[in-house]
This record gives structure tokens, sequence and C-alpha cells, in this order.
């Protein structure tokens, strides 16, 4: 028996009086699923922002008919539809009003899963079958409005990967839908898709989402050099699974800086996947080699390397995509490290006579250390 005693806990402290008022979506489904919601969206049937607002609710933008609550901030949205009228995510015109049903409402959901409702005295309004495609484990699209927003092809692909250990699929007719709608994934702002996609590589088993983007043709509309997925993900961040999907497609170089700039990808992300595609190359017992990538990353410059791209190598080096042990490499670049131009100037060694004893010196430790371990002397 599912426990929904907590879910309206949120809204403790407000008099709502006659008020009709619906928790809704996936905490609904979580709840039937024996899961503990993380976050309650609710719905408030028959009334207006005024009453909200007299209430003590604040509501988010100026057109958009979402309310938060004064001490707990649990978002309660008015019942409303919505008419699609450009491309994209936010194409779309609102309308909430008194007369909107708590059913109509639902209509617009994308799936039966997530269209139940719960009313406060315990009762479950389910007027599109979620419960038995929860029984099923089905993911089936509410209606043909489905179709007005691709961002609900990236959020399926998410809910298959967060569900993964119950084992959902894609109901046949809603595969055919989405088929139809992969083009329109290009209506999508850079931002929303990568929202999406790292709440998939955050999900507990991401590869159960991701190995439909081929067999859907997303693939080719998004990202057409990623087509193969791990089997499994070894890492836990999203920056380093992130870094498992791309690697194991064997990027280039230029791929890499390609979907960089596509994707507008943070600068720590860039500098993770150019530092695991230049570690491809080192061959770790070559002092010139090492010296030359150590040179390329930065990391004998005078600035500490960067702690948060160092843990995320670490993570990564457990997935044995990468030849080279980084641990081992940190050591070697710290004894590096410490060789300084002071060390020279203060000997009177100046110009390019300096250059070439730092490189000298440079090339000495590593093959110390190449050679014997942890015997390099500090300098």
């Amino acid at each position: 028996m599912s426990d929904f005693s907590h879910l309206f806990d949120p809204l403790d402290g407000i008099e709502f009086a006659n008020l009709e008022i619906y928790a809704v979506g996936g905490a609904i489904r979580d709840t039937l699923l024996g899961l503990s919601p993380k976050d309650v969206d609710y719905v408030a049937v028959g009334t207006t922002p005024e009453i909200l607002l007299n209430l003590g609710f604040r509501q988010v933008g100026k057109d958009f008919p979402v309310f938060l609550h004064p001490k707990s901030h649990a978002e309660l949205a008015l019942a409303r539809t919505e008419r699609k009228i450009k491309k994209g995510h936010a194409g779309f015109i609102v309308h909430a009003d008194p007369s909107v049903t708590l059913e109509t409402d639902l209509q617009r959901r994308d799936f039966t899963v997530n269209a139940i409702a719960l009313s406060r005295d315990g009762r479950l309004i389910d007027p599109h079958g979620g419960q038995d495609d929860l029984e099923d484990r089905v993911l089936r699209h509410v209606s043909p409005a489905f179709s007005e927003d691709p961002l609900r092809v990236l959020r399926c692909i998410r809910f298959l990967a967060q569900l993964s250990t119950y084992g959902f699929k894609i109901s046949t007719e809603t595969v055919d839908v989405i088929k139809t709608m992969s083009h329109s994934l290009r209506e999508l702002s850079v931002e929303r898709i990568i929202a999406e996609l790292d709440r998939i590589l955050d999900s507990t088993n991401p590869a159960a989402g991701l190995v439909n983007l081929h067999f859907l043709g997303i693939t080719e509309t998004l990202i057409p050099d990623l087509s193969i997925v791990p089997d499994k993900f070894i890492c836990q961040s999203i920056e380093a699974r992130l870094g498992e999907w791309i690697f194991v497609n064997q990027p280039t170089l230029n791929c890499i800086e390609q979907y960089s700039k596509k994707f507008r990808l943070t600068n720590l992300r860039v500098d993770f996947l150019t530092a695991l595609f230049k570690l491809q190359n080192i061959n770790i017992n070559d002092a010139a080699s090492c010296l030359e990538v150590m040179n390329q990353l930065g990391w004998l410059r005078g600035n500490d390397p960067d702690p948060k791209l160092d843990n995320l190598l670490i993570e990564f080096d457990q997935t044995q995509l990468t030849k080279v042990p980084i641990t081992r490499l940190f050591e070697m670049r710290n004894k590096v490290r410490e060789i300084t131009a002071a060390q020279f100037t203060n000997k009177g060694i100046s110009g390019k006579k300096l250059g070439e004893a730092i490189y000298a010196e440079r090339i000495k430790v590593l093959s110390t250390e190449i050679s014997a371990p942890g015997t390099a002397p500090g300098l």
C-alpha cells in the first residue's frame, strides 16, 4: 500500500479553506513505485492568483501561473492549458483561470504515469490509465499534444535512465511519435539540451536511457559522433561520465573542439576532455613525450594545477580508457614543477640558455623518475 500521508506536508501553515489542491506528477508516480519523492508539485483548481497572493504565496514570473509557498517554497500552479504558437520548448501561450479543470490540466502532461493526481483527502485521479502503465512499466504519451514540445523526447530518455531499476519501456505508439519529432530537437536551446543531458548522466543508470538515442533517431539530429554508448558508466560525476561517453567513440581533437563550441561547454569540461585526448598519446616511459604533454596542458606554468581537473582525471582513471596511470603522472609532474627559472637565473643564466637549462633539468628529473620512481631529488 502506497503511503501518501506526507505529500501535502510542504503546504503546512496555510489555511486553504475550500480550495481544490492536488499533488501531481512525478511525486505520485514515485510514491506508487515505492520511492521517496524529492519534490512535490501541486495544482490549484478553481482559484485565482489574487487568492493565492493573499494567502502569502509568491508568484514566479509575471505571466506564468506558478506560486511559491512562503516557508517551504513548494510550487503550486494554477490548473492551465497550453497552446503552441512557435517553435521551441518555450513557444506556448499559457491559459489559466478558475474554469480550467483538473482533467484538462492533466491532459497537457507528457506521460500517463506523470498524469496522476492526488486530492487532499487521499483520492487518486487517473483519467489516462497511468496506474496501469506503471504496473506494466510503460511510458506512454498522454495526447497528441506531446509532439508539440521537443524537450519531452529528452525527458523520455531521462525517465528510462532514472527508472531503470524497474525496467520501463516506451510504448510502441510513443516510439512512433518520437521518431517523427527528432528533427524538432534542433528547436531547443543549447542550455535546455545540456540541462537534460546532465540530468540523464546524473541518473542511476544513464546507459539505460542513452542506449535509446540512436533507435529513436536522436543521435543523428543532436550528436552524430556519439553513437556508441557505454554498456555501464564507471564514474559518478556528470563530467567524468560525459568523458566516458565521448571517449568510447574515439573522438578526434577537432570533434571535441566542435562539440565544446556547439554545446557551449564550461571551461572545466573543455579542459578535462582536452586533457583526456592529449593523454591518449603520452608515453609514460619517455621523458620528452611526458614533458611535451605537460607543457601542452599548462601544468608547468606558475599557477598550481586546477584541483577540480585533477580530481576528474583521477576519477576517470578507473575506467581504463586512458593507458597512462594518472596518479603516477601527477607524481612526475610535481617533481618537474619543483624546477624553476630562479634556480638558474641565480647562477647568471639567462635568455636562450635559460630555456635550454630548464628543459634539460626537467628531462633529467623525468628520466630519473621513469627509471627509478621516487628517487628524483627535490630541487
